[in-house]
């Protein structure tokens, strides 16, 4: 259990980190904060960001971030958007945008209206594209008495899996207040742990307790074909540490490995193909990922939040480098060193940058490196190249159109998956629109949710009725890497 906030906060134990080195990546603030304290992000399937009010008077109230007319978030504006039902406003808990892209999900809570209370109530979001969501209650698992601050996962095929902190248990939604039950986990309980998608379909948590498969370094995999947990390879030295049983991040990486964050001062690499592990570089200063973000950027690297180990301040974001398995320092946003590692949330967006939420009105996104690391790239194959204003249930045909990883990790206390695809549309002339102004399509009901690489997929679209008539570069974008561009008129 972490501590609240405003506890953690006034905590003051800082890191000398001087002596590190602040490598290339920069960080710029929103030019239009945010109205509350703002925490947990969602990417919506229109271009747009889904945040949570976290610290402020209410902790139910949800708000939109739309980037402006060239596509940027720096300069997007805020709107509040519809609010939990009435009693719940929680802290830290599973959150997924669904398959079919007008639903988001909302379960559980180690904080519901400020209280410790590991929480079963849940809310169902009905989104409208390029407009509101509006919330109504969802009944959880049959039989459970907590979920609070528990993981959730899409898998390859489409499911919604949400864990139960508290147990060995997890269900998957089966639509609004109905679910069904999975296996149970082959360890001692979900707490703290954190459901990766592999590539391969599998689903892979790093225990953060002793189990009957390693006593200090478990690690699990579901075979989500015969909803089966089993035991995984042991991790090279222990992750989670004895005094909180947290655990850092974890990323699996453009060619398939996962980059796991130690809430000890360690990392390490699994290798799905020969189900290994191995050990990854050492955290300077003695920084650990007590609980703390990661997302993954264009060309390759993991950004990362760390601190020491506890609650208390220190932060210092550092960059991983899986080509030589090296960690290096870049430059902080304002509020490091001040923070604790576990306020911070890390998202993906559209363009590229990562957006970067700390329990405060302030928010920055950093501008990673340029590129994009090889074999990152969807690819489109086919679209009809003539398009009607406000049309729905348009079809998108292409290779990787989810891109290869959830991209971006905390634990078991925030999911904010961006691996699907969205429809970007440039002006480039023609009719009635600007160039260079940016429209994003509602995407919807794409056939498979798999990572794997070199998948073949298609998504269905549908424009906005505000559109304006022009011809258009039309990209498939997933987590920030946008594919090949076709050449599209609508009208």
């Amino acid at each position: 259990m972490k501590l609240s906030v405003r506890t953690a906060i006034a905590v003051s134990v800082l890191l000398a980190l001087t002596s590190l080195a602040v490598a290339q990546g920069q960080w710029t603030p929103l030019n239009n904060q945010p109205p509350a304290a703002v925490g947990p992000m969602l990417q919506l399937r229109d271009g747009r960001i889904l945040v949570n009010e976290s610290q402020g008077p209410d902790t139910g109230t949800w708000f939109i971030l739309t980037p402006d007319a060239t596509g940027s978030y720096v300069n997007g504006t805020w709107s509040v958007t519809g609010h939990l039902p009435q009693g719940y406003a929680p802290i830290y808990f599973g959150s997924q945008v669904l398959i079919n892209g007008r639903q988001v999900v909302i379960e559980g809570g180690e904080y519901n209206n400020g209280s410790a209370v590991w929480t079963t109530l849940g809310a169902l979001g009905t989104i409208t594209p390029w407009g509101n969501v509006s919330w109504v209650p969802n009944s959880p698992p049959p039989g459970w008495n907590t979920i609070g601050d528990a993981q959730s996962v899409i898998l390859a095929d489409g499911r919604y899996l949400q864990a139960n902190c508290c147990t060995t248990q997890s269900s998957y939604f089966n639509g609004p207040n109905s679910w069904v039950a999975n296996g149970n986990l082959a360890g001692v309980d979900n707490d703290e742990g954190a459901y990766t998608l592999q590539q391969n379909g599998k689903v892979l948590m790093v225990d953060a307790w002793s189990t009957s498969c390693s006593a200090f370094n478990s690690s699990e995999i579901l075979n989500t074909s015969t909803n089966t947990w089993s035991c995984g390879p042991n991790t090279p030295t222990q992750l989670w540490d004895n005094a909180g049983h947290e655990l850092g991040p974890n990323v699996v990486l453009h060619n398939g490995k996962n980059y796991q964050v130690g809430a000890t001062n360690a990392s390490s690499v699994y290798d799905p193909v020969s189900n290994s592990w191995s050990a990854g570089p050492t955290p300077p200063n003695g920084l650990t990922g007590y609980d703390a973000p990661a997302a993954m950027e264009p060309n390759g690297k993991v950004l990362e939040m760390m601190g020491p180990t506890g609650f208390g301040s220190g932060c210092q974001f550092l960059e991983y480098d899986h080509n030589s398995n090296t960690l290096s320092a870049v430059a902080n946003p304002a509020n490091c060193p001040g923070d604790p590692s576990f306020v911070g949330h890390l998202m993906i967006l559209p363009n590229g940058q990562i957006m970067f939420t700390d329990f405060s009105g302030f928010v920055e996104v950093y501008t990673p490196a340029s590129g994009v690391e090889a074999g990152a790239t969807p690819t489109l194959l086919a679209s009809s190249t003539f398009l009607k204003i406000g049309s729905t249930n348009n079809v998108l045909y292409g290779k990787q159109l989810n891109g290869l990883s959830q991209n971006n990790a905390y634990g078991d206390d925030y999911q904010g998956d961006t691996n699907y695809p969205l429809v970007r549309l440039t002006c480039v002339g023609g009719g009635n629109c600007t160039v260079g102004h940016v429209y994003y399509a509602f995407t919807h009901d794409e056939n498979t949710h798999t990572i794997a690489p070199n998948s073949i997929m298609f998504t269905k679209f549908d424009l906005p009725s505000t559109i304006p008539a022009g011809k258009y570069s039309l990209q498939s974008v997933a987590s920030g890497v946008g594919s090949n561009s076709i050449i599209v008129s609508v009208n």
